[in-house]
Order: C-alpha cells, then sequence, then structure tokens
C-alpha cells in the first residue's frame, strides 16, 4: 500500500505557504531520488531562497519554531511529474482549476501530449514564476490528414523549432513515406519525437531513436510476438534512452475493469464539483446504456474479458521492464473518472499491482 506523503512544492494545503520562499519541516521521512531505496527517517528539511538548503536529524527543540510543518509520520518526496497530459475541456474544467488540482496533489510537472500556440506563453510564464501552475513541457502534433505533403511537414517541424515547442508528437495517419520524412525533419531541426509508436511496431521507435513511447499496446504486441528475446528490446530502449509511459489507468476505466461505484471513489473524485461528477457519470452511464440498447452487452462483456487479459499480461511485461531498468514514466491519461493529479496515485497502485516496488514507483 503506497503511503500517505508530503510533497516539496511551493505550496501546502490550505495555501497557508503558497510561494513560501522559506521552509521548514520537521521530523520528516525523505526519499531521496537516488539512494538504492534507503529512507532517510525522522530529518528536519530546511527551505531557504525557495531550494532546499539543509537535510538534518529532527532534534525535539526545532518544535518551537511555529511557522514550520510538522512532518511526522509521513514522507518527503520529489515533485510528481505527470507525462501524458491532455489540457481539460474548458466547458468541464478551467487550465486554473486544472493546474490548481495538480499542485494540490503534488504534481509539479506536466509534459502536454497535444498542445495549442497559447500554452507556450503560459508554460513561459510558470517559468518566470508570473504564475503558479506546475512546470510545463509542450507538445505540437504532427499534421496527420490524408492530404499533408513531405513539404508541409517539414515547414511545419521547422516552425515548432523556431516557435519553441519542447518537441513533437505523432499520433497517427501518415504513410510510411511520410512518417520516414517526418522522423528525418525533426533530426535535422535537432528536436524530439514522441508518442504513438508507428505501427505499434516497437522496432520503428527503437530505429528513429523515439523520445518516449506512449501506451501500453506496443509493448506487449512485442511481447507476445517473441517473450524469449523480449529482453533484447528492453536492453535497447535502455540504451537508446527511450522512454516509457504506460498509461494504464485510462484503459482500466474504459476496459471496464470498475464498477460505477469504484470509479466515483477513486483519489480525487471528493476534490471535483459534484456537477462534473455528474456530468462524467451520466457519460459513462449513457455509453452502457447505448451499448445496452444496441443488444451488444455480450459484446461490452468480451471487450471487459480481453482488456482483463491484455492488462494482466502486461503486468507481467512491466514488472519486467523496471527489472532491466528501463525508463518508465507515470501517467494516468486524460480521462473522466482522472482527477488532474490524484490520478497519479491510481496509476502508482497500478504498477504496484504488477509487482513493481513502491521505491521504484
Amino acid at each position: 500500500m503506497l503511503k500517505k506523503i508530503i510533497v516539496f512544492a511551493f505550496f501546502i494545503a490550505n495555501g497557508l505557504y503558497l510561494n513560501a520562499q522559506s521552509l521548514q519541516i520537521n521530523n520528516v521521512n525523505v526519499i531521496p531520488i537516488e539512494g538504492g531505496g534507503i529512507v532517510l527517517k525522522n530529518q528536519t528539511v530546511i527551505i531557504s531562497d525557495g531550494k532546499i538548503a539543509d537535510i538534518i536529524p529532527f532534534k525535539q527543540e526545532q518544535t518551537n519554531d511555529k511557522t514550520a510543518l510538522d512532518g511526522t509520520g509521513k514522507y518527503l518526496i520529489p515533485g510528481l511529474a505527470d507525462m501524458h497530459v491532455h489540457f481539460p475541456d474548458p466547458k468541464e474544467m478551467s487550465l486554473n482549476e486544472f493546474f490548481k488540482l495538480n499542485l494540490a496533489a503534488g504534481v509539479t510537472t506536466l509534459r502536454s501530449m497535444r498542445g495549442e500556440s497559447r500554452h507556450l506563453a503560459i508554460r513561459d510564464s510558470i517559468k518566470k514564476n508570473l504564475l503558479l501552475a506546475p512546470d510545463l513541457y509542450i507538445s505540437a502534433s504532427l499534421p496527420s490528414d490524408s492530404t499533408v505533403t513531405a513539404k508541409q511537414l517539414k515547414t511545419f517541424v521547422v516552425l515548432c523549432k523556431a516557435d519553441g515547442w519542447d518537441f513533437v508528437k505523432y499520433l497517427s495517419g501518415l504513410s510510411p513515406a511520410l512518417f520516414d520524412s517526418a522522423t528525418l525533419y525533426c533530426k535535422q531541426s535537432n528536436i524530439k519525437l514522441a508518442g504513438h509508436v508507428y505501427g505499434q511496431d516497437i522496432q520503428t521507435a527503437l530505429k528513429i531513436n523515439q523520445a518516449s513511447v506512449e501506451h501500453y499496446q506496443t509493448l506487449l504486441k512485442q511481447y507476445r510476438k517473441d517473450s524469449l528475446h523480449f529482453g533484447y528490446f528492453m536492453n535497447q530502449l535502455k540504451e537508446k534512452n527511450i522512454f516509457v509511459c504506460p498509461t494504464l489507468s485510462f484503459y482500466y476505466i474504459w476496459g471496464f475493469q470498475y464498477t460505477a461505484d469504484q470509479l466515483k471513489e477513486r483519489n480525487g473524485m471528493k476534490q471535483i464539483s459534484a456537477e462534473l461528477t455528474n456530468t462524467w457519470l451520466n457519460g459513462y452511464n449513457k455509453f452502457l446504456k447505448d451499448i445496452e440498447t444496441q443488444n451488444k452487452s455480450a459484446d461490452l462483456k468480451k471487450s471487459s474479458a480481453k482488456t482483463k487479459k491484455n492488462l494482466e499480461d502486461f503486468n507481467r511485461v512491466l514488472k519486467l521492464l523496471a527489472r532491466y531498468n528501463v525508463m518508465l514514466l507515470l501517467s494516468p491519461d486524460e480521462s473522466s473518472f482522472n482527477v488532474p493529479g490524484f490520478a497519479m496515485e491510481e496509476e502508482m497502485k497500478l504498477y504496484s499491482k504488477a509487482g513493481v516496488s513502491n521505491y521504484d514507483i
């Protein structure tokens, strides 16, 4: 079971320490980024000018400082990073609320997988401390309609680099020749290409040194194709510094692995409005009712069983990836019942279910 944590960010609950430049956290258990599983127990963490100035053993007399936080029984970790974000529909949630929810859950970095030009200015304002929000990394999605040409792709990639996008995302739709052209232009422009794997062929991602592989299906496909030699592909992912972001929570939700009551109890659901909760529930129930009306309940059960088998099989793959020290990324993906920031814990639970250690998570 994942233990309760405090996350070092620029806020603590109730906004008491919002933008605090000096802060002391007493008697907290510190989990370092590196340390082979070591937990530094009962420490005092001193923050000065927005940076950690010292970590020292806790002494009882340090509790006299009334401005300090009591970390007794809690764990201090670096800020979390949600690495596969889609910004919300403004009709459901404002961007400001989205940012606040992430911060409240301890998420201090977001990687947007389908950005808009206006998001670049928001990213830059955050860097300048003009806006309280997690640090942003923004992608531009490659054009994928059937009329796009190689020349247009080149112009698109060159402009992405010039305009300061952090990376380019491949979604779908390009012919093999156009995809090859796009990867060449990204390499020439020195801008990373991440996203979906072309044709769900992991060898393609390895060939082009794709920055990250999104979603779990590609690796599960390769594992089922040749589990005996799967270690070779894991070593290649590691050697080429290719990250893997399975986004499991999304598939558990829309693979119907939870009941509606379980969805209502997910982490963070109490942090959102009753109106948004009802919108999500109504949409979910309508989807189920439409399937039932079309007399396709049997198809739904079959699909749910297939997803369950896929996810159970991928648990073995995920445990192997962790064992081989392949660089794994955390994200629940955008979805109803994935509350921004808070759903990171749901994704962590799924990693734990697969047998990944809490420390590695």
